[in-house]
């Protein structure tokens, strides 16, 4: 991948500003920076990153050639603000529909913002915010994939099973090709993130409903119960152990075993 043949596999999307760097320490990172004066949809993309971060302060790892990492920058509106969770869905989305346009494969989102294959984690999301005094100005929209085996990082540097896309498409575009194909969709859903018609696509998707899950919350506090969804808000929805069916805003979702 390079500046020229990143621009030209995105040649007719709307996206206003391509910038691209062999490495960085954070495509989020340098989205923030220029998110209060960049136009919606500025696609900020690395090779390699060296401090790419996760949910919860995890770290990603960005292994150049075999992975992808980019942050789109998005402007919600006043009335989607309430909906912040929604954007990290339009990523996971996003990403299961190019795998589904590229190959045979069953995407799955792990609510919130993972994106699973066969069961183990291929991308994951980050939308980081930044405000005006008490207005939102606008998001980063920071997606991580292992599209190569390069890109899976050992058993041990991981709390998930990881895998990585070629696994499950062998005949995987390159990387360029698969971007676009992930901004195509996301451009497209956008505007729909308030509309049941994106929840209910999303939510098609979501892995483990019907499962007994563990819901991690901070600090430390585990939940358990029947995954029964998302609701309206984002929210995931549990069936507790003693039958009430109550939402979270927010957690991480382990499998519960027996």
């Amino acid at each position: 991948m390079n500046e020229q043949s990143l621009k030209n596999a995105l040649e007719g999307l709307p996206v206003p500003e391509v910038i691209y760097f062999e490495e960085t320490d954070s495509t989020n990172e340098r989205a923030l920076n220029l998110a209060g004066t960049a136009e919606e949809f500025t696609l900020l993309v690395a090779d390699r990153q060296t401090a790419g971060r996760g949910r919860m302060g995890r770290r990603w790892v960005t292994t150049p050639d075999s992975s992808l990492a980019f942050t789109l920058i998005l402007h919600p509106t006043s009335t989607e603000q309430q909906f912040m969770g929604f954007f990290s869905f339009l990523g996971g989305l996003a990403v299961c529909l190019a795998i589904e346009e590229a190959c045979d494969a069953k995407p799955q989102v792990k609510w919130p913002n993972d994106v699973l294959l066969g069961g183990r984690k291929t991308a994951g999301i980050l939308a980081e915010s930044q405000f005006q005094g008490d207005m939102l100005a606008s998001t980063a929209l920071g997606i991580g994939i292992n599209l190569q085996k390069g890109a899976v990082p050992p058993p041990e540097e991981v709390m998930f099973p990881a895998t990585c896309v070629s696994d499950h498409c062998p005949g995987l575009a390159n990387r360029e090709h698969f971007l676009a194909s992930i901004l195509r969709h996301l451009i497209v859903w956008r505007p729909k993130v308030m509309e049941r018609a994106f929840l209910d696509t999303y939510q098609s998707r979501l892995a483990f409903v019907g499962e007994k899950v563990l819901l991690a919350q901070p600090p430390g506090e585990d939940i358990q119960g029947i995954m029964m969804g998302v609701d309206m808000l984002g929210h995931l929805v549990l069936e507790l152990e003693d039958g009430e069916v109550k939402a979270f805003p927010v957690g991480d979702v382990k499998l519960r075993l027996g």
